[in-house]
Order: structure tokens, then C-alpha cells, then sequence
């Protein structure tokens, strides 16, 4: 007769595993957006870090805190460069729109609806942050090309 093998118990996960799915629960929770396939609890009340979700055990509340003060972090540093990204394309917007032909899109405004448009694609907005850096770049290295030929 042959024997069989006993039946395997699924493994329980670990504290570890369990404080990261926490930290990725705060992370997903700061989304202030409702999944718009699913239809909203009549008792779904928007995130806020002073009360976090009521299914969170009270040791794991930490991580929790820690995702979603993670996540804010990044959303602040977005945001951030949104702002910096204007003030350097409001110094640079002489320089960027000299040759600009009346009626058409200047420069500086194609560069500023470059940037929306790869911070808010599947890339990001650090890419976008990071090409527009190097976009800048090639546009200091252009302004010493013209300033060094006298041309402004």
C-alpha cells in the first residue's frame, strides 16, 4: 500500500510579512480615490492619518502610519517640483521665447505641457522632473552658446 503524504498546511505569515503588508495598506490608503469599478460603503469615510483603519490591530498601527506618511512625503516632493519646475521656466521664459512666431506655441509653454504631461503618464514624475532637468540644461548650455557669440 502506498502512503501518501499528510496534507500541508498553508504557511501563516510571519510579523515581518505582516508589518510590510501594513506599511503597503498606508501606502494604497492615503489614495483618496475610490476605485470607481466598486461602489462606496455607505460607511466608507475618506483616509486621514488621525484615524486609521479600523481593521488595523492596535500593534500594527505604527506601520500603517509609516506607508502613509511615506506616501505623503512623496506626493509633497511632486508637488514641489511642480512649483520648481514654474519658477525656473518663469527665468528662463525670456530667453526660451525670443524667436517666438506670433500664434504659435512658445517654448517655454511646450516645455511646461511636456512636463504635466509625462508627470501625469505611466512614467511619472520623477521622469518627468528628471527630462525636464536635462531639457533646462540644454537650455543653459544654449544661453553661454549665445551669451559667449554675443548675441544677446
Amino acid at each position: 500500500m502506498k502512503r501518501r503524504n499528510p496534507p500541508r498546511r498553508p504557511r501563516s505569515p510571519d510579523r515581518d510579512e505582516i508589518a510590510a503588508a501594513w506599511v503597503r495598506r498606508g501606502i494604497n490608503d492615503l489614495d483618496d480615490t475610490y476605485p470607481s469599478e466598486l461602489v462606496r460603503p455607505l460607511d466608507w469615510v475618506k483616509p486621514s492619518r488621525d484615524r486609521p483603519p479600523p481593521e488595523c490591530p492596535r500593534n500594527m498601527v505604527r506601520y500603517w502610519l509609516l506607508g502613509w506618511d511615506r506616501r505623503a512625503a512623496v506626493r509633497q516632493r511632486w508637488d514641489d517640483q511642480a512649483a520648481q519646475m514654474e519658477a525656473q521656466l518663469d527665468k528662463a521664459r525670456r530667453f526660451l521665447d525670443r524667436d517666438s512666431v506670433p500664434g504659435k506655441l512658445k517654448r517655454s509653454s511646450m516645455i511646461a505641457l511636456r512636463f504635466y504631461v509625462l508627470a501625469t503618464g505611466d512614467m511619472g514624475p520623477d521622469y518627468a522632473w528628471t527630462w525636464f532637468q536635462n531639457r533646462m540644461a540644454d537650455a543653459r548650455d544654449e544661453y553661454r552658446e549665445a551669451q559667449a557669440e554675443g548675441l544677446l
